[in-house]
């Protein structure tokens, strides 16, 4: 019986152990901080759509967030390794993350599109893709992309990095998410080298972004997941047409059926149900 007593114990202890919360106090998030619209750190602020969602969670549950940057390559490490305790950086929820990481989401769903120069004229089908030179990050979902035969793809550590390429010429296009690719034409307006998104040309898949935390943290998964339904229904629509004023522009009257996600399907989507 006093076996019995102190397995039941151990068992218990390691189960609260496993439930201890990791979202109080300070959290330290994983993000991009060089994507404008999402979260670009500039003049000692980060400012965009995912770091108004992280301040939108944090005072629902009760922690102050704060970002440190991670690349694309490296977001499952930084979860698995405790590095982060969230990761909110344009991560799309798909299968092959999630045999390591847990995922709520998706707070936004987009398509795959090429970010061009303003003046250029090469790129107006999906057949014209081919044979052209193609920026994406290594550790993207772009990165694995089918694209036409003779597509040349450069894999580099952020966007940024793919955005001075094309603006001073070393390639034809940026292959990113569609979503992602309207916060550098409104970062760009003004610049020598304005950029848009090529109209109608798509590869790839589309894609759900969702808030990356390590794998078995249940009642986090839990709070997080209640907290976005609701940050969905109450505050997103406004932080898009502030964060991203080009994405609204492109598609007026339309942006929230085609980038919204359902609140309805977060249950199918996260790794956790509420």
């Amino acid at each position: 019986m006093a076996a019995l007593l102190l397995i039941t114990m151990t068992a218990c202890a390691s189960d609260d152990k496993d439930e201890e919360s990791r979202l109080r106090n300070t959290v330290f998030i994983g993000g991009k901080t060089d994507q404008p619209g999402f979260n670009l750190h500039a003049a000692h602020t980060d400012r965009g759509l995912e770091v108004d969602l992280a301040n939108y969670l944090g005072g629902e549950i009760g922690f102050h967030p704060k970002f440190h940057d991670v690349i694309s390559a490296n977001r499952e490490q930084e979860l698995k390794e405790g590095s982060s305790a969230l990761v909110i950086a344009t991560y799309s929820i798909a299968p092959d993350r999630e045999q390591n990481v847990d995922f709520v989401g998706p707070y936004l769903v987009t398509g795959q599109g090429f970010l061009i120069r303003e003046d250029y004229q090469g790129l107006k089908t999906e057949k014209d893709v081919a044979g052209k030179e193609i920026c994406t990050v290594d550790g993207s979902t772009s990165a694995e992309a089918e694209l036409p035969r003779g597509t040349t793809r450069q894999k580099v550590a952020d966007y940024s990095t793919c955005v001075r390429k094309l603006q001073r010429g070393a390639i034809d296009a940026v292959f990113t998410d569609e979503a992602l690719l309207y916060g550098f034409v409104e970062q760009q307006k003004n610049s020598k080298v304005p950029l848009k998104v090529a109209p109608g040309v798509t590869a790839g898949q589309i894609n759900r972004y969702g808030i990356g935390l390590p794998k078995g943290h249940t009642a986090d998964c839990k709070s997080l997941l209640r907290a976005l339904r609701t940050y969905l229904t109450e505050e997103w629509a406004a932080d898009v047409q502030a964060q991203l004023p080009a994405l609204v522009h492109a598609y007026p009257g339309d942006w929230e059926n085609r980038f919204r996600p359902d609140p309805e399907d977060l249950n199918h989507y996260s790794s956790c149900k509420a």
